[in-house]
C-alpha cells in the first residue's frame, strides 16, 4: 500500500530533523521512514516528531493502510497535510499539489496545485523542480503550465544538480535530440554522466547502457571503447550484445582494462554485475 502512494504521488523519503524535510526522489527511504513508528507511536501527535508523524499519517489516510490499522479518510488527510505544510514539512506541500492537481481527496483545483508547487520547488524540492521542468516541456502535469523550453530546462537543471536521476536523463535527451534547443552533444553527454551518478539514483546501473552509448560513439566526448565496454559491462545482460560487437574492435589488453575497472567499480560499490556475461574477444 504504501509503495502504490509512492509510486501514486512521487513522494520524497529522507527525513532530517533538522528542518523537517524529505528531499529524496528515489523513495528508498519513504517506507523506512514509517517503520521507524509503531502503529500507537504514529498516531500518538505529540513530540518533537509530530509534524513528521502527521504528514506520514495523513498520507495513510489518503488511501488507508491495514498495517497501521488506518481506514481512508480523506478529511483526515488533508487536515493532518495542511498541518504538516503550515509547520514547513516540505513534502506535505508537493504532496498536496498532486492532490489538487488530480483532484484526490480534495476538488482539484491547477491554481492551488501551481502555487504550492512552485512554492515548493522555489524552497528546493526536487520533486517539485522535477514536476515544474515537466509541465513546462509539455510532456507531463498538462494544464500546470504552457510549455516553455528555457523554464523547462532550468527547472530540470535545479532538480539534476541537487542529484535527481530523471531530470538529468531528460535533459541529456533534450540536447542530443534538439528539442526545443540547439543539439549539443557536450551537454547532452554531461548531464548523461549526471544521469548516470546522481546523488539520488534510483538503481546504481540502470543509467550505464545509456552512457556506454557515448563513449562508444563519441557522442560529446572522445570515442572511448574501454569505458564504453566498462559500462557495457555494469548494465549486466542489457550489455551483453553490445560488449560482442565492440569486442571486434578491441585488443584483448583493451578488454582485460574494461574488465578490471568493471570489478574494481563493483567491489567499491558492493555490485555484482557482468561476471559470466563478460564477452572477450577472440
Amino acid at each position: 500500500m504504501r509503495l502504490m502512494l509512492v509510486l501514486l504521488f512521487l513522494f520524497a523519503a529522507n527525513y532530517v530533523y533538522a528542518g523537517i524535510f524529505f528531499n529524496d526522489p528515489t523513495g528508498r527511504e519513504f517506507n523506512a521512514a514509517y517503520d521507524r513508528f509503531s502503529e500507537d507511536h504514529l498516531k500518538d501527535l505529540n513530540g518533537d516528531d509530530k509534524h513528521l508523524k502527521q504528514y506520514l499519517l495523513g498520507v495513510l489516510y489518503v488511501d488507508g493502510d491495514q498495517e497501521f490499522d488506518v481506514r481512508k479518510d480523506c478529511r483526515k488527510a488533508v487536515s493532518l497535510l495542511q498541518k504538516a505544510w503550515q509547520a514547513n514539512v516540505v513534502d506535505a506541500g508537493f504532496t498536496l499539489a498532486t492532490m489538487y492537481y488530480d483532484g484526490v481527496c480534495l476538488d482539484k483545483d491547477l491554481d492551488k496545485a501551481r502555487g504550492l508547487a512552485t512554492d515548493t520547488a522555489e524552497d528546493g524540492y526536487i520533486l517539485s523542480q522535477r514536476m515544474l521542468g515537466r509541465a513546462y516541456l509539455g510532456r507531463s502535469w498538462k494544464g500546470l503550465y504552457p510549455k516553455n523550453m528555457e523554464k523547462a530546462v532550468f527547472w530540470l537543471s535545479k532538480a539534476a544538480n541537487a542529484g535527481d536521476t530523471q531530470s538529468a536523463g531528460a535533459l541529456s535527451a533534450i540536447y542530443r535530440k534538439g528539442i526545443g534547443v540547439a543539439v549539443d552533444e557536450k551537454k547532452s553527454f554531461y548531464w548523461a554522466k549526471k544521469s548516470a551518478f546522481s546523488k539520488y539514483e534510483s538503481d546504481k546501473i540502470i543509467n550505464f547502457h545509456y552512457l556506454a552509448g557515448y563513449y562508444e560513439k563519441g557522442v560529446g566526448t572522445s570515442v572511448d571503447l574501454v569505458s564504453a565496454y566498462k559500462y557495457y559491462d555494469l548494465s549486466g545482460t542489457a550489455g551483453v550484445e553490445s560488449k560482442r560487437r565492440i569486442a571486434k574492435e578491441m585488443t584483448q589488453e583493451q578488454i582485460d582494462e574494461a574488465i578490471r575497472q568493471s570489478k574494481e567499480w563493483q567491489k567499491e560499490h558492493n555490485v555484482q554485475v557482468g561476471g559470466g556475461f563478460i564477452r572477450r574477444a577472440n
